[in-house]
């Protein structure tokens, strides 16, 4: 029996870490979607097979392609970040001879089939993924000397992103500093939120309750 996975959603369009941040941007906004047929019903084997194509088409992965050669991941990870009972999925390249992560990407698998939350590039505790046991996922962009960034608190419940909180921080045109706040509900547009606010909300994100990459049950048997 075939089941149809459902159109592939990142709900915010980060850059790189390296990458330019837009601070107009939506960053709740669908991006091009992606429609995909499978045999399977839940099997592992077939569902990391479509997450994987899903990273093998990513926009930045393709850039990376060089001379035509996509890098494909080389481990995966199952793991229950939000606690409902169903796996989220890890894929990441991973570089072995410096032990370092390169590019990370987090999918959900729950009643709504395969969806991509993000995929994101990640160089020891440099931008990248961070996971937490209250079930939020912080994904970070910005450029390397730190003058503007982004983090995104993206809140997951029941295997489906449900929405975000932003900081954006930076310099203006006239070398004004500023941070700016938002909040992103699933299928609307972002709202301008306080830094009282912010801070509430992501109460529990800390370096004490987190999910150590290394820690997650890592495998390469695709």
């Amino acid at each position: 029996m075939k089941t149809q996975l459902i159109p592939i959603l990142a709900l915010a369009a980060l850059t790189a870490c390296s990458g330019n941040v837009n601070n107009n941007s939506e960053s709740a906004a669908p991006v091009d979607s992606t429609q995909t047929e499978t045999s399977a019903g839940d099997n592992t084997a077939n569902v990391l097979k479509d997450a994987v194509s899903v990273w093998t088409q990513n926009e930045r992965i393709q850039s990376m392609s060089g001379e035509g050669k996509v890098k494909l991941p080389d481990q995966y990870a199952l793991f229950d970040l939000d606690g409902d009972g169903n796996d989220e999925i890890l894929l990441r390249e991973w570089t072995k001879d410096s032990n370092l992560t390169g590019y990370l990407a987090l999918f959900t698998n729950g009643k709504d089939g395969l969806q991509l939350v993000e995929l994101t590039y990640q160089t020891g505790q440099i931008g990248g993924m961070t996971f937490y046991k209250n079930g939020f996922v912080k994904i970070e962009s910005g450029n390397e000397s730190g003058t503007y960034g982004q983090y995104d608190y993206v809140k997951i419940e029941n295997s489906s992103v449900v929405r975000s909180f932003i900081s954006a921080f930076g310099e203006d045109e006239n070398e004004n500093e500023y941070s700016n706040f938002y909040k992103v509900e699933a299928g609307q547009e972002r709202q301008t939120i306080s830094s009282d606010e912010f801070s509430s909300a992501i109460a529990g994100c800390d370096s004490e309750n987190t999910y150590q990459l290394d820690g997650f049950d890592w495998k390469s048997d695709f």
